[in-house]
Formats: C-alpha cells, structure tokens, sequence
C-alpha cells in the first residue's frame, strides 16, 4: 500500500497513543501502525497474514459495519478485545475501515473525532490510487490485447510500448497463464464472473515483483502474463490462482470445472502470443480430459498438445473412426485395451497389471482387436495410427 495511506495512519497512531489498522472491505490488512498498547491474539494474525481469520470476519459480519454512518464499537468478547470500527467512504464508495483497540481507555469524543479526519483522509487516499489503478490496467490491458494478437507487427509495438512505459519489466521468458470457468450446459460466463476473475487475477498479480506480472479479463477466460522468474520463485502460481477464481465465483453447480492453462515459456515479451496459445490449447485439452484439472500445463500434455494444435477437421480425417466404432460395439473393454496396451508401448504385463486382468487375456482382447480394426498391431506405424485416432477422439469427445 502507498505511502500517503500509511503516513495516515501512523499520524493518528501518534495523536492518539494507540495502535491502528487499515482494512478493506473484505477485511483484508491494508496498512497498521507500530503496536501501542493492548492488542489481541486476532490483531497479531491480521499482520501476519495480512487478513482476518474466517471466524472473525463471521463475527465481525454480524455488525453489518457496510451500513454505518459512522463510528461503531465492537464489544469485546473471551478472546476479542473491545474495537472501534470507523467506515471509510468517499463519495459514498466504501474503501474499508478504520481500527482502533478500545480496551483499557476507551477512546473519548475527541479521539473519535480525529480518527473520523483519518478516516476521510485515507477514504481519498484509496479513492485516488483506484482511480490510478484502473487508468493503469486500461493501458497495460490494451497493450495486452495487442500484445496477443494474430499481427506481428502490432505484437512487436505492444511489447516495445510496454517496456518503454515502465509497466512491464523484460526479464528473460514470459509465462502465460489462463484461468476459465467451465459451464454446465446452458451457463455462461456473465459480467458478475469477469468480475470474479478480474478480483482473482489483481490480487494473483499484487504478489509478484513489481512490473513482473499484468492481466486482462476476456470474455470467456482471465489471463496473467508473468515473467518466467516469477514462476519460477512462485511453482504453485497457478494452482492458487485457480484456488482463488473458484472461491470468487461460488455459485458450483455452474461450472464443470475452473481450470487453468499454463503455456510454455516464450523467450521474449513479443512473442508471448505463443505462450498464450498454448495455454488456450491446455484448457481445451483439460475441458474434454478430466485427469488435467485443475492446472493443464502445455508441457505435460503429451501427445495431446500435438493433437489440439490441429483443425478439428483434421483430426476428423484420421480414419480410425470405423476402428473405434467396432471396438465399442464390440465391447468398450477392446478400446480400453487398445488405448492402455498403445498407452504401455505394447507391454502387455504393464497392461494387464493397470486393467486387473490376466496376460491370457489381454493376448485374446490383441487378437479381437486386430481382427475388428484390420491393424496390424506388431507394425509400428499402424501402431501409432491406432493411438493418435484413438487420442483425437478423445480429445473430440467421442468417446
């Protein structure tokens, strides 16, 4: 948070000879003084973790702090010690909320006057970093836009304009990360849910180095461009952004899935366009493959990320429909043992062993399946036409 904010409350803190706290909304620590006089076991967990425990914020909600019109003392409780909450508005937008332990001495008219200033005063002072927050996200997202277009020339502007502007520092590879919900039949990602991943993907980017991250929120998917170092400090980056979108948007019974896509490193900013690709290509990969949730990672997606680069056409035209269809028809155990023998490069006691059967068996269910499929399994070639149409298929959605 900005200087301007803590000077605030380090002001106060000294006129009134006790420890204050900044908090937004959500409870959630925005700036706090030194410590002066009595505080709680609450207090010490908010400045290490920087948010209120979720018993607290249940207890605190029970005020309805959101409807006050001006300070509200909080009684104590057992393991509480007694607060005044001050609400923080500007322009009748609420920012947060002042605090103030009022154990000991409770805090008279006049230190409730003063903390009623402070609390104007940070109310503009957050007020003027939103305004300067969105004015930044409005340029870093219409260089993004550009940044991941199909134009080499306007990608190539994007990056230069990005590093010339200070809002992105070039620092080695640039990792793209996608985050998407996906809806049950019927459902659509809504102006509420682009909210949700726009919370998501800012408080994701306010853990990373300065100018190391940006986002933009696109109609169906979040996107976070981060510097490779970053990711690299941060491996879990991904699956707690997921975390965190999937928290955000509640409301489970719309949504499949959350997943998120993570792209392969692109060596410099202009050609993040590639990351970002694949990162799309991970989610498809995952919409149709469950075994990739919740983070579908483009390097670790095995023959499939050769498969979803293709038209869908193409994979259409691979001429193994006919096989499959007479492997299910036959009985779905031969396509499940095609794919596993193909998956084992045709070990057969790998084979038997993941499906619990004899060897004896898997041998007789080879045999069916040549005969059906008219592939010659001891022919390579044949081989991998059997598992890439196989593999397409899945990836279609047709079996």
């Amino acid at each position: 948070m900005s200087e301007d904010l803590q000077r605030v409350v380090d002001t106060l803190a000294r006129q009134l000879g006790r420890a204050v706290a900044v908090d937004d909304v959500h409870f959630r620590l925005l700036a706090y003084s030194a410590h002066a006089g009595p505080i709680d076991d609450m207090r010490a967990r908010v400045v290490l973790t920087r948010q209120a425990p979720p018993e607290a914020v249940a207890w605190l909600r029970r005020f309805r702090l959101a409807r006050a019109e001006g300070p509200v003392r909080l009684p104590g409780t057992e393991d509480l010690l007694p607060r005044v909450a001050i609400p923080i508005r500007f322009q009748d937008f609420q920012f947060g909320y002042l605090w103030l332990i009022d154990a000991d001495e409770p805090v008279d008219d006049a230190g409730l006057a003063l903390a009623g200033v402070a609390a104007d005063e940070a109310a503009e002072v957050l007020f003027r970093e939103r305004a300067l927050g969105e004015l930044h996200d409005a340029r870093v997202g219409e260089f993004l836009r550009d940044l991941m277009s199909d134009d080499h020339v306007a990608r190539t502007l994007a990056a230069d304009g990005l590093v010339e502007s200070g809002l992105y520092a070039a620092r080695g590879g640039v990792v793209a990360i996608v985050v998407a919900p996906l809806p049950v039949a019927g459902q659509d990602v809504d102006e509420g849910d682009r909210l949700a991943l726009g919370a998501a993907l800012r408080a994701t980017a306010a853990t990373m180095p300065f100018r190391e991250s940006m986002f933009l929120v696109r109609p169906t998917h979040g996107l976070l461009v981060v510097t490779q170092r970053a990711t690299e400090r941060a491996p879990r980056l991904a699956d707690e952004l997921c975390s965190s979108v999937s928290q955000r948007l509640g409301r489970t019974d719309r949504w499949r899935a959350v997943v998120a896509g993570v792209g392969r490193p692109a060596a410099r900013l202009a050609d993040a366009a590639t990351s970002y690709r694949q990162a799309l290509d991970a989610i498809r990969v995952a919409d149709v493959i469950p075994v990739f949730r919740p983070v579908a990672r483009h390097d670790a997606l095995g023959i499939y990320a050769l498969l979803v680069a293709q038209p869908r056409e193409q994979l259409r035209s691979m001429g193994v429909a006919q096989a499959i269809t007479a492997l299910l028809d036959a009985d779905p155990a031969l396509l499940l043992t095609a794919e596993t023998f193909l998956d084992r490069a045709g070990d057969s006691r790998a084979v038997a062993e993941r499906l619990g059967v004899h060897r004896a068996t898997i041998y007789h269910r080879l045999h069916r399946i040549e005969e059906l499929t008219g592939f010659d399994l001891s022919d390579g070639e044949r081989r991998l036409v059997l598992h890439l149409g196989i593999k397409a298929a899945r990836l279609l959605g047709d079996i």
